[in-house]
């Protein structure tokens, strides 16, 4: 069993009130053909789960907005290229860094995007230590 599909069950099973949509392939071509190649195993976890709710608000999965979608025109332009996947309903966007090779971060509250190296090393690993071990 993958990482992916541990990090699915263990969803399932810590938030039977989830609520995910599928993907699209040609959401992924859209992506891809802007940003670069989504990392595998994001792709996977989007291929098999899909976006959208982790429990009654405890994660929000999103499919990759841009920062024009959440923020002020100004705080989006100096996000140029950083996708957010998710956010936590407590002010943090987690994104990646498309012009960094895809770097994984967080958005902080004054709408600079932080790298969070060393500490997860993508989405997945932020979801596993985040859900697999709550």
């Amino acid at each position: 069993m993958s990482k992916v599909d541990i990090i699915i069950k263990t969803i399932n099973e810590k938030f039977p009130d989830s609520s995910f949509l599928k993907v699209a392939s040609d959401d992924f071509k859209n992506i891809e053909q802007q940003f670069g190649k989504i990392p595998s195993e994001v792709k996977e976890l989007y291929t098999k789960l899909g976006y959208g709710g982790i429990g009654d608000s405890y994660f929000r999965m999103h499919l990759f907005l841009e920062p024009s979608d959440i923020y002020d025109a100004d705080t989006a332009q100096a996000l140029d290229g950083i996708l957010i996947i998710g956010d936590d309903f407590a002010g943090t966007c987690y994104a990646y860094d498309t012009k960094h090779n895809w770097i994984f971060g967080y958005i902080d509250t004054e709408g600079a995007f932080e790298p969070l190296l060393g500490i997860y090393s993508d989405f997945i690993d932020f979801l596993e230590k985040n859900i697999l071990d709550k």
